[in-house]
């Protein structure tokens, strides 16, 4: 397995693999029909806007996993409502609110293109960075994301931030149970069950923040 960091070739890998995990850790292949929704919010920019940043795991079956993040999430919010957004909200029609309840998936998703949703204000406030994380079923259980949280880590650390957030669910493979277990503490949870874990970011020089 080779942790690295990520590359313009790798952008297909990482929307496969946010589609393949994203029913809370499960294949999400058959709930949409357009298999680039979930990657365009949660993988995708990290890769291609400034401001962010992305490590795959890679095996002889090609890339298996990443992590991408910003150690900066309000100002990367403003660099993507400038340069993501808009692109595909001229792809994406907003749905029609009055027939919310005939939405598909594919649907859900094309609104938060729209009307993007953001951590907590508290949240964001004492925890500045944050990461997303999946692997593929193959790569779990090798210790594959406690190495890729150890390069996003240092990448932080690098960029001069000092905490860090992440959004998980209590089922997901992955989930808030792995970030627990990697030092995140739980901060709070969302009325739609996202729970928020944050924790320091370790300095470069091993030191105590």
């Amino acid at each position: 397995m080779l942790i690295r960091e990520g590359r313009t070739e790798d952008l297909d890998a990482l929307y496969a693999i946010a589609l393949a995990t994203g029913d809370n850790g499960r294949d999400a292949s058959a709930l949409y029909d357009d298999p680039q929704m979930i990657g365009h919010i949660y993988s995708a920019p990290y890769l291609m806007v400034d401001g962010g940043f992305c490590f795959v795991a890679e095996d002889e079956a090609g890339v298996c996993g990443y992590v991408v993040g910003t150690a900066d999430t309000e100002t990367f919010a403003r660099t993507l409502e400038a340069d993501w957004w808009p692109a595909l909200r001229k792809r994406y029609p907003e749905p029609d609110a009055q027939n919310r309840a005939q939405w598909t998936p594919d649907d859900r998703r094309a609104h938060l293109f729209h009307h993007t949703e953001a951590p907590p204000p508290a949240v964001v406030a004492a925890y500045p960075a944050h990461l997303h994380m999946n692997l593929l079923e193959r790569a779990r259980g090798h210790g594959l994301g406690r190495q890729l949280l150890g390069a996003a880590l240092r990448r932080l650390a690098e960029l001069g931030a000092g905490h860090v957030h992440v959004g998980a669910g209590w089922t997901e493979a992955g989930g808030a149970a792995f970030w627990q277990a990697s030092g995140f503490e739980v901060l709070e949870e969302s009325e739609r069950g996202v729970v928020y874990l944050g924790r320091a970011v370790p300095p470069l020089d091993g030191s105590v923040r």
